[in-house]
């Protein structure tokens, strides 16, 4: 009779419900792994050979990854073990693959479960069944049910470890017949698509920035903030000053250098494929694009003014946080314990930098980094309020997919400010240097080649007044102001008070009061402070 039963048990057949404290601890597992991990009770055509050496064998299919459990009730015979040599095992876990398509992968797992004490030659014999190749590994595991023990257990992550898990099940109060009858939550695993595409993107982007550089750096790779600025590049004083706010969503996808899109692809690629195939390319888009735009309002907030922030970090981090955090609707297991490794090895180091250095101003911006964390929490918990356990993917996913095509619309929108920007700065001198003052004759030599470049105007109007050509110096003054657009982009209010105060105290020097006056004023109510607002008091400009 219970050999009979065993039969129906390995081919399949449903096993008979008992009170599961009384019943072995191996059927338990078995019945387990069934409900709650999504196992089915037996063999591929391939891995029938088990049945000759295990009670029970459980197999699940998850994508392209083909797990095999198999179990051995130590305590239904004395000194019963399994007797499958270990290179018979590794040799039919590669027949197995063989037979698998081209992309699928195996993983065969041995329980020897039973209530005698696990000695060193169990523990020689087992660890001999642990092998692997490019697309299979096996192992064997011994569980010591009296003493709720398990082994191998690793020296790190004891509990992500199968026998980590297989010892927490232990101490676990049994589930009732009825949980087990239960239907475990829907997980849907599908293939990334959007993760791809977005790394195909920002790839694009750094490519284009190579080819569309203003000036140089002197090094490989590497765009000047010029370029980084002038192709969309999040300032404050564009973003608010000049209401660019489209910098928001454009800021996330252009990168600094090889390393800093290198970086950002590989954490992507990490995280996004894990978290893709749970939530889908939606809401994994959507994830992105919010976090995106939260980490760009940070870094906005966090950073200095003068700051030109770059990066798809922001969105990256926020993708970390929502794996973090959606991970709890996983089931128990292997899974859920990657997902919560990745999100946390990627997320401690973006963070804890930000309670000393969010605001320092380098080369890290952790407010980004910190702004796109709350996006991903805020969308975390989103999604599990989205994503019932009878459902294989959250609901809403059109409205996710429409705040991706949001995001990605405004971005490719921006295009046409982008493109207003780069014929602009066309105009303007490249390299033009900062901490020193040009020459006389390379500032009337760049003049001949940019001459709407109101840097330079501004700069020969220094000289002539050092020379006391009054006359010639407004007249470059005048012509810095001229062309607003370009004033805009060489510096915005900031440049053009500079200027407004110089040409201010030029005509209340050739008295005219009024006009000195006139000119003065927007200066005058824009610097409150600072070296402007000091020129303006010296030279009693404003009323």
């Amino acid at each position: 009779m219970q050999t009979s039963q065993k039969r129906r048990e390995r081919n399949g057949q449903p096993m008979e419900e008992s009170a599961t404290e009384r019943e072995p601890f191996s059927r338990y597992y078995a019945r387990y792994l069934v409900a709650k991990r999504g196992y089915r009770l037996g063999a591929l055509p391939q891995s029938e050979e088990l049945l000759q050496h295990c009670d029970y064998v459980l197999t699940r299919s998850a994508g392209n990854r083909i797990s095999i459990v198999g179990i051995v009730n130590c305590d239904s015979a004395e000194g019963k073990i399994f007797t499958m040599p270990a290179q018979g095992l590794s040799g039919l876990a590669q027949h197995i693959v063989g037979a698998l398509p081209a992309s699928a992968k195996l993983a065969i797992t041995i329980y020897e479960i039973g209530s005698r004490a696990i000695g060193r030659t169990d523990k020689s014999r087992l660890s001999g069944h642990r092998s692997g190749g490019r697309r299979y590994a096996t192992r064997a595991i011994a569980v010591d049910v009296s003493k709720r023990r398990a082994w191998p257990l690793p020296l790190f992550g004891r509990r992500f470890s199968p026998a980590g898990q297989m010892e927490k099940l232990l101490r676990a109060p049994r589930l009732s017949a009825a949980e087990l009858a239960a239907p475990e939550r829907a997980v849907k695993l599908g293939r990334p698509i959007f993760v791809w595409l977005l790394m195909a993107l920002l790839l694009a982007v750094f490519i284009a920035e190579q080819v569309f550089a203003i000036g140089k750096t002197g090094k490989p790779a590497v765009p000047t903030i010029e370029t980084l600025q002038v192709l969309g590049g999040l300032s404050y004083p564009l973003v608010v000053g000049e209401g660019e706010w489209w910098r928001l969503f454009t800021a996330p996808l252009l990168h600094a250098d090889l390393s800093h899109i290198g970086f950002n692809g590989l954490v992507l690629l990490l995280i996004g494929n894990s978290l893709e195939t749970l939530i889908g390319w939606r809401w994994t888009a959507a994830t992105f694009s919010v976090s995106a735009v939260g980490g760009s309002l940070m870094s906005l907030a966090a950073n200095p003014v003068n700051m030109v922030s770059v990066g798809a970090s922001g969105g990256i981090t926020g993708l970390l946080a929502t794996a973090l955090v959606i991970s709890f609707r996983i089931p128990a297991g292997a899974a859920r314990a990657r997902l919560i490794s990745q999100a946390i090895y990627g997320l401690v180091p973006a963070l804890l930098p930000f309670l000393n250095a969010a605001v320092s101003g380098g080369k890290v911006d952790y407010g980004a980094h910190f702004g796109g964390a709350i996006g991903g929490v805020t969308m975390g918990f989103l999604l599990l309020g989205l994503w019932p356990g009878r459902l294989p993917r959250p609901r809403l996913g059109n409205l996710a997919a429409l705040v991706a095509i949001v995001f990605f619309s405004v971005a490719a929108g921006a295009c046409l400010p982008i493109q207003d920007h780069y014929r602009r700065r066309m105009q303007l001198a490249p390299d033009l240097p900062v901490a020193t003052t040009p020459s006389d004759a390379s500032v009337e030599s760049l003049l001949r080649a940019y001459p709407r470049d109101p840097r330079l105007h501004f700069l020969r109007a220094q000289a002539l007044l050092r020379r006391n050509d009054i006359q010639g110096a407004e007249g470059d003054l005048r012509a810095a102001l001229a062309d607003r657009p370009l004033v805009a982009e060489v510096g915005g209010s900031d440049f053009e008070n500079r200027v407004r105060a110089v040409l201010a105290a030029v005509l209340k020097s050739k008295g005219d009061l009024v006009g000195a006056t006139a000119m003065a004023e927007p200066a005058c109510a824009a610097e409150k402070s600072g070296p402007i607002a000091d020129y303006l008091n010296k030279f009693a400009l404003c009323r």
